[in-house]
């Protein structure tokens, strides 16, 4: 059996190309870092991505162990190029969470990000706790590979650019390995000292 704690990056500053951290992001993963030292954690890997990174070395600080990246990881897409802007990227990214198969301008489809993740995840020998940390989408597409939206409803939303899912920064998503995969936390930000975002 394997566990895996699917977290997504901390609160993350808000611009085109590779954000790092907030100091708010800094605070929700080390807080992370804790609530996971109850777990018998083997390892730590995260997307290649600056604000991912700057995550896993905080909890990675916090758990006293080593961290590594993988692409396999990474967003389904990213807003790297500052002459696209913020409107068309969600314009894109909210057409690719709604028809899945949908290959975006920047990035794969919803259905192959998540089967890209699923990839990574099935390498991962059994009888570990692993913890994956990476971006809410990435995350989403890969439990809505494995589990079907209907598990997942309670975290879709309607925002202006229209129908997209919410993950909280710094949220545990945990899910177990065995016969039958479960899904024994969603969304979970309760570790949080400041969970309102």
């Amino acid at each position: 059996m394997t566990t895996i704690y699917l977290i997504r990056h901390g609160q993350k500053e808000i611009h085109a190309g590779n954000p790092g951290l907030t100091k708010i992001g800094v605070t929700q993963a080390k807080e992370t870092g804790v609530y996971l030292s109850q777990f018998p954690i083997s390892k730590i890997i995260s997307s290649p991505t600056k604000r991912t990174i700057e995550t896993a070395e905080n909890i990675a600080q916090v758990l006293n162990l080593p961290y590594s990246s993988d692409n396999d990881l990474v967003e389904r897409m990213d807003w790297i190029d500052p002459s696209v802007s913020r409107d068309e990227f969600l314009q894109e990214w909210v057409k690719s969470t709604n028809n899945r198969d949908y290959v975006p301008k920047y990035g794969d489809s919803s259905r192959d990000a998540g089967k890209r993740v699923g990839k990574l995840i099935n390498k991962m020998t059994t009888d570990n706790h692993i913890v994956l940390v990476t971006h809410g989408g990435a995350i989403l597409d890969y439990l809505r590979n494995l589990f079907g939206d209907k598990r997942i409803s309670a975290l879709r939303k309607h925002y202006n650019a229209g129908d997209d899912y919410q993950m909280n920064n710094c949220a545990i998503n945990k899910v177990i390995l065995d016969d039958e995969p479960t899904l024994e936390l969603l969304n979970f930000i309760e570790h949080l000292s400041n969970n309102s975002e």
